[in-house]
């Protein structure tokens, strides 16, 4: 079968099957010994309280009020043995409420509350008996009294009674029913849950908002969360189709002609002919074909210009006093139409609020109607019933769950208030993507209110409320008894197991609610703002037929002894875990575990495949061996670490909080730095040729991942990871070739716009840039917010590409909080310090550009894993990790960073490289060739950078992964791709003749360093003096090394370099692992200037800098030259004079650099005394020249 031909939800790494979960909810582990009895249960309860009636239910029996319980009169059957529980409580004088509890005799140690509908009053024994059969413990209350759905009269006048209703009665029987429960069974309760649709959903919402300890997560359907809103619009709604005789008004009938057009125009928008609407908010619809008006209609069954009007006014969102009050209905809803718009007055539940919950007045009616009702009942909002507090960090941060769904074709409660729910949510709490670990909604096409459907759409998943329409004895989806197929199933697992809910599939049968009758479809329903697509085959397939997803991926989940779910996991890994190869697995993950994409995957799994696929291999040998070297640096690192917990470091900790207080008198909060990263950017580039490709998992690269879309990151796929090993972790994944034109030109168009916001912008690869957009938010009286958001709808206008957004006071902040709502986000941290630091405190050491896996493992080591954990080590730090480790952590802490931004083409170079994997390789012949290919990308890189060469390296990676490096002086400067490869073919022949069994290599780069300019110099530049400072007269700096990514081959030896002191600051910005970054675009010309004659330089036999041909100039330049070569040997010659003969230790001296404040004490390694002293005492913008 072709996975890739199917209706799949976009984007998604697929739910896990879990094939034994169902046996959880029937393999009970605990069996209750105490009896089925009032005085069991009355010492438990307050007493306010009292046992209404205990009752044996044995195996196979019915049980219910009958019809003394007005709203819920049908009983479940073939219930499992069991204990039935009443409980009473009053509330107060006027009012009291009443739960039901099911106790079965073998209990799975959960407990699960269940939710009620419309305003009815009643013990929901039906739904409680479906939560019965998974082995829970169930609650449910009457809320506070006995009616049927749409009778409110029992509020009049009562607002205790309205509480109770709104939120006490629920809350009560759920901490009473725990209570009871742990009683009972004399244990705690393990997990709970809720499940509750439309009043319940508004139920299980406000329950967690009043307690978010209550539940550990909550299944809510069709919730009628905005009360206040929602009822008033009943009203308003209903009242657009009144009165009856009125010329606008649409009879009944004529709603049956709507829905036929509806799915005439909108159908296929998901790509398949169904008689399904998927997207109706994507379908531009018209009521033309409808109007008498058009040639051609039925005249018996057209609409008059009025009644058009009417049915727009339906669709309509509603606007109260010109505020948003309440969203319309949804296209293909209109099967429900009649009954909120079909008769001679509003649906009681409209006006039934009006007059008895917000009015207390029974003679109210639709006529005294006017707009400013709903902003009185949304500021009174009777009985607190509104489920509006969107903040739910509490419910988050304890690990709770929310799994939401709502049926497209819902006419009591529009599907588009659930929109408004989850967006308001997102916005209190940080984006739509910080909701995808936690929160979850589904939009499930052509499902009615709650339950149903009218167009034989895939409407049933074992939802809220819905399993008792298929029968009183059923639970769960017949046949389908796992995961992707039972929502309250697939929260369990989220909740207990961590697997995400990715996508749930939804069942209907020939007799829409009779399972007896055989399935007719499945369908997968996708997570908002997700929406599933037809891709081709059979769109009816069921669930036998289906795979569980483009990825096809199974994996059942582990029961414990107790046939409970696995422990809650945790889906970090420790960089320094005790386990058996526990600091290799981590290792393994590679150096792109912070991009965007892997929060929510489970990397300890991850690592264990990694892991087990590549043991034995010439890589996983060279990572091991690079394993055990870092546990013996780290070994030494704690055992000097443990020396100097036995001194007196009073001293350092001063010198450290001295040091802190210099570094924050630099605190520069008055810039808005931007950091713009391309989502996922060769990937998006090759999408837009490859649209196919679009849910299917893909990389860019071959031997080595530069890049994979989000769909293969879910399954722990990332840059710089071996082809191989990422093909073990996603089986599917399509490899595509590397295309650097292409790259490079939708990088200039995204760069063409990044010059309207700061012609100064600092591109740091070819798919990001900093920006300091401070002048231009004066400019045009715009907050950086709305600079960026319109930033980025440009760039994805123009371009077609997505980019996220980091704002922030400096350089560092902004590249973190890039990352923070990626992909297609953007993240504004305030300029405060409080918040800044704040923010820093709790961020993993990882997440900060510059901590790589090494640092990290020896941070972690000591027990700084979060930047806030440096504060406690401070006095440390600069004894194990030495002093430029011990500034930039302490930066780290602070939040600082640099505010300067510039483009990349004003740093100056250090050296300019270019490096290919390739397959493994050992043809002499073919290796030759390969450097001479790689020669002649240095040689037009070199010609870009407009320099020379003194110095050439050579670098290769052997099959092994083994990393050997060579260099050699070259005679004279070059640049040529003749000369490069002519200097660098012996040092290949040297390695070859190094190894005498072969050269094999999988990686081939070369490297010019010791650069000498082309471009025409001038005096100043010359001495160092051009740019030295910035716009405001402070010195320029240079951007810190941890501004610029680290790619992923180059990580090690960066990080070795951190370790000896050497600084990555200098590392040319210009290209990187094939990522190439040209100037900056330049503002077009209105006339073209003349053309540049040819310019003629002659090359200083001293220094080898091209001067200009003018002979008095040159010669000056020579003499110049050579005082400084006599200064140098000058130097040489004290240094050696003054060398001590005894002792081969060099001694070192400090040297202050302009960009470093003082601390005291700094370590230069390798540096003799005299030539420190010489050195301070030249200008230090003069010591980068290079001379001989």
């Amino acid at each position: 079968m072709d996975l890739s031909r199917m209706l799949v939800c976009p984007s998604i790494n697929i739910m896990k099957p879990l094939t034994s979960l169902f046996g959880l909810a029937t393999q009970q582990a605990l069996v209750a010994s105490l009896p089925c009895a009032i005085d069991t249960f009355e010492p438990v309860l307050p007493a306010y309280a009292r046992i209404v009636s205990a009752e044996f239910v044995p195996s196979g029996r019915a049980y219910s009020e009958g019809r003394a319980n007005i709203a819920y009169p049908t009983a479940p059957t073939q219930l499992p043995e069991l204990c039935a529980v009443i409980v009473n409580v009053s509330t107060s004088d006027i009012s009291n409420y009443r739960f039901g509890l099911f106790l079965p005799t073998e209990w799975n140690s959960r407990f699960l509350a269940v939710g009620n509908g419309g305003f009815a009053g009643g013990i929901n024994w039906l739904d409680m008996g479906a939560g019965v059969r998974y082995g829970h413990a169930v609650v449910s209350t009457d809320t506070g009294h006995n009616s049927t759905v749409t009778d409110i009269s029992w509020a009049l006048n009562n607002d205790e009674r309205k509480k109770d209703f709104g939120y006490r009665a629920m809350h009560g029987s759920v901490q009473l029913g725990k209570v009871i429960t742990q009683a009972y069974y004399a244990k705690n309760i393990s997990y709970s849950y809720y499940s509750g649709a439309s009043t319940g959903g508004r139920q299980g919402l406000k329950e967690a908002m009043v307690s978010p300890d209550s539940f550990d997560g909550l299944l809510i359907g069709a919730p009628a969360w905005y009360t206040s809103h929602l009822q008033t619009w009943t009203t308003k709604v209903a009242s657009y189709n009144l009165p009856v005789s009125d010329k606008k008004r649409v009879s009944p009938a004529l709603f049956n002609a709507l829905p036929n057009e509806v799915v005439r125009q909108c159908d296929e928008i998901d790509g398949v002919k169904d008689g399904i609407v998927s997207h109706p908010d994507r379908c531009n619809f018209t009521l033309t074909p409808l109007l008498c008006s058009t040639e051609g209609v039925n005249p018996s069954a057209c609409l008059t210009a009025e009644q058009a009007d009417t049915i727009r006014n339906v669709y309509a969102d509603f606007y109260a006093e010109e505020k948003f009050a309440f969203p319309g209905l949804e296209l293909s809803s209109e099967h429900q139409w009649s009954f909120l718009l079909g008769g001679n007055s509003p649906n009681p539940l409209g006006d039934g609020y009006m007059q008895y919950f917000l009015f207390d007045d029974p003679s109210w009616n639709w006529t005294k109607w006017n707009d400013s009702i709903v902003w009185q009942a949304d500021s009174a909002d009777p009985g607190n019933c509104t489920a509006d507090d969107y903040d739910l960090t509490a419910l988050k941060e304890r690990g709770g769950k929310i799994l939401m769904y709502h049926g497209a074709s819902d006419a009591l409660i529009p599907q588009r208030s659930s929109d408004v729910f989850y967006e308001r949510v997102a916005e209190a709490m940080g984006g739509m993507e910080s909701l995808q670990s936690w929160f979850r909604y589904f939009i499930v096409p052509g499902m009615q209110h709650v339950t149903g459907t009218a167009v034989n759409a895939p409407w049933y998943f074992a939802g809220s409320g819905a399993q008792g329409s298929l029968g009183t004895a059923t639970h769960s989806t017949p046949g389908f008894e796992d995961a992707r197929h039972d929502s309250l199933l697939a929260l369990m697992a989220w909740v207990e197991t961590g697997t995400a809910v990715d996508e749930i599939v939804a069942t209907t049968w020939t007799r829409t609610t009779d399972p007896r009758s055989g399935v007719l479809r499945q369908r997968p329903i996708c997570p908002f703002p997700k929406r599933q697509t037809y891709k081709g085959g059979d769109p009816n397939m069921t669930s036998e037929e289906q795979p569980p997803s483009a990825l096809n991926i199974k994996e059942n989940i582990a029961l414990n002894s107790e046939g409970a779910l696995t422990e809650k996991k945790n889906h970090g890994i420790d960089p320094n875990e005790s386990s058996e190869h526990g600091s290799l697995k981590y290792s393994l993950l590679g150096p792109s575990l912070t991009k965007a994409g892997q929060d929510e995957v489970d990397q300890a799994k991850v690592s264990e495949i990694i892991y087990n696929a590549s043991k034995g291999s010439k890589f996983f040998n060279r990572e091991e061996e690079r394993d055990k070297a870092l546990t013996a640096r780290i070994d030494k690192i704690l055992e000097k670490k443990r020396r100097l917990e036995t001194l007196d470091l009073s001293r350092e900790l001063r010198a450290a909080d001295r040091l802190i207080a210099e570094l924050e008198s630099t605190r520069d909060l008055t810039q808005h730095i931007v950091h713009m990263d391309c989502d996922a950017f060769y990937a998006a580039v090759e999408l837009l040729d490859r649209p196919e490709l679009e849910h299917l998992p893909f990389a860019v690269g071959g031997g080595v991942l530069t890049t994979c879309n989000y769909v293969a990151r879910q399954f722990g796929c990332r840059s710089g990871m071996a082809g191989f090993v990422a093909k073990k972790l996603c089986p599917e994944l399509i490899f595509l070739p590397l295309n650097f034109d292409k790259y490079n030109a939708k990088a200039a168009e995204v760069r063409e716009i990044l010059a309207d916001y700061d012609p100064r912008f600092e591109s740091a690869s070819i798919d990001e840039a900093y920006l300091n957009i401070t002048q231009y938010c004066v400019d045009h009286a715009m907050s950086p917010e709305d600079v960026v958001s319109q930033m980025r709808k440009e760039i994805h206008e123009k371009t077609k590409i997505t980019v996220s957004a980091g704002i922030a006071a400096n350089a560092r902040l902004a590249k973190i909080c890039s990352n923070m709502n990626k992909p297609n986000g953007q993240y504004l941290l305030p300029a405060d310090k409080k918040k800044i630091m704040e923010f820093m405190r709790d961020l993993p050491c990882r997440k900060v550009n510059g901590v790589g896996r090494v640092l990290e493992r020896e941070l972690s080591s000591v027990g700084i894993k979060t930047c806030g954990d440096i504060y406690a080590h401070r006095q440390y730090i600069d004894k194990l990790f030495g002093d430029k480790t011990y500034e930039f952590l302490l930066r780290c802490y602070l939040g600082l960073g640099r505010t300067n931004i510039q483009p990349a083409e004003e740093y100056e170079r250090k050296s300019v490289g270019t490096e290919r994997t390739f397959p493994d390789m050992d043809d002499p012949i073919k290796l030759r060739e390969q450097l001479r290919k790689t020669a002649e990308d240095l040689e037009k890189d070199m010609k870009r950078a407009e320099c020379k060469a003194r110095t050439l390296c050579i670098k290769v990676k052997l099959h092994t992964y083994e990393v050997l490096t060579r260099q050699v002086a070259t005679p004279k400067s070059v640049f040529l791709a003749e000369d490069l490869y002519q200097y660098a073919l012996p040092m290949l022949v040297k390695l070859e003749q190094e190894n005498p069994k072969g050269l094999k290599l999988r990686l081939m780069g070369l490297r010019c360093t010791h650069l000498v300019s082309t471009k025409k110099p001038d005096t100043l530049a010359f001495f160092g003096l051009k740019g030295g400072k910035t716009s405001d007269g402070k010195p320029k700096m240079k951007p810190y090394e941890e501004e610029w990514e680290q790619w992923p081959e180059e990580e090690e030896q960066g990080e070795a370099n951190n370790e000896s002191g050497e600084s990555g600051e200098g590392e040319s910005p210009f290209r990187r692992h094939g990522k190439e970054i040209l100037p900056n675009p330049k503002k077009k010309e209105t006339s073209s200037p003349a053309p540049r004659q040819e310019e003629e330089w002659w090359d200083c036999p001293i220094c080898n800098r091209p001067q200009p041909i003018d002979e008095r100039q040159f010669n000056e330049h020579i003499d110049l030259c050579l005082s400084r070569q006599a200064i140098r040997d000058t130097v040489q010659e004290v240094a050696a004079a003054t060398a001590t003969p005894v002792s081969n230790k060099v001694t070192t001296m400090p040297v202050e650099s302009n960009n470093t404040i003082k601390k005291g004490k700094e370590k230069k390694r390798g540096r003799p005394a005299a030539a420190a002293a010489a050195a301070a005492s030249v200008d230090p913008k003069q010591k980068k020249l290079k001379f001989g």
